[in-house]
């Protein structure tokens, strides 16, 4: 794999992965529709393309919510997108979420040093979430990433359903890991435990480190 593609696959990575991410400083509006408590599945799907080189990625999970791990949960998405770019040196505005109906929606406009050039890169993320009912959810996530290491456009679609009680030792905020394939490619090779609310801390701290570079 090329350098480049190396970089696309990188950047593919900490979206889909939310390795790392910064502050988190937004409230969510109050009357937003809450998940129903219990187990969840949710299927990950996402595109990300430079022109030259194209990555899929899925991920399968299965989560136990509650209230609390609920609202966390959209904490975590905003995270992982900031994670995204970070890498590349960038940082974001504060999005302001809004719910029109029920739709969940916000924006941010990240900017910082290209590393390899004279030039400010930029990205802006666009998400939204749909609230089909207490019971299933869809969210999509468009990026565009330009002037940077990596041009790219990517787009990623969320879709949620609840299954019933959590059970197999899930307590809310638990998540596991149970398929994660790139380009139509299985590489998982055991189902891996995590927990929201570690995953949130972890990553505040790994972003701090990355852009105090």
């Amino acid at each position: 794999m090329s350098r480049r593609g190396r970089l696309l696959c990188s950047f593919a990575a900490a979206i889909a992965l939310g390795l790392c991410a910064s502050a988190f400083a937004f409230e969510l509006p109050a009357d937003r529709p809450v998940r129903e408590e219990g187990l969840w599945l949710m299927d990950q799907t996402g595109t990300i393309s430079d022109g030259e080189t194209t990555i899929e990625v899925q991920k399968i999970w299965n989560i136990c919510l509650d209230s609390k791990a609920d609202r966390a949960l959209h904490e975590l998405d905003v995270r992982e997108q900031q994670a995204s770019v970070a890498g590349l040196n960038e940082t974001c505005e504060e999005p302001k979420p809004a719910l029109s109906g029920n739709v969940l929606s916000w924006a941010m406009h990240c900017r910082g040093p290209s590393p390899i050039e004279d030039k400010i890169g930029k990205t802006d993320i666009r998400h939204a979430t749909t609230f089909v009912s207490g019971r299933e959810t869809a969210a999509e996530i468009v990026i565009i990433n330009r002037d940077n290491l990596v041009q790219s456009h990517g787009r990623f679609l969320t879709r949620m359903e609840r299954r019933g009680t959590c059970d197999s030792g899930l307590k809310p905020g638990d998540m596991m890991l149970m398929h994660w394939r790139v380009n139509g490619e299985e590489t998982l090779k055991a189902r891996q435990s995590r927990n929201i609310y570690d995953e949130i801390e972890h990553q505040k701290a790994f972003t701090a480190s990355r852009l105090a570079r």
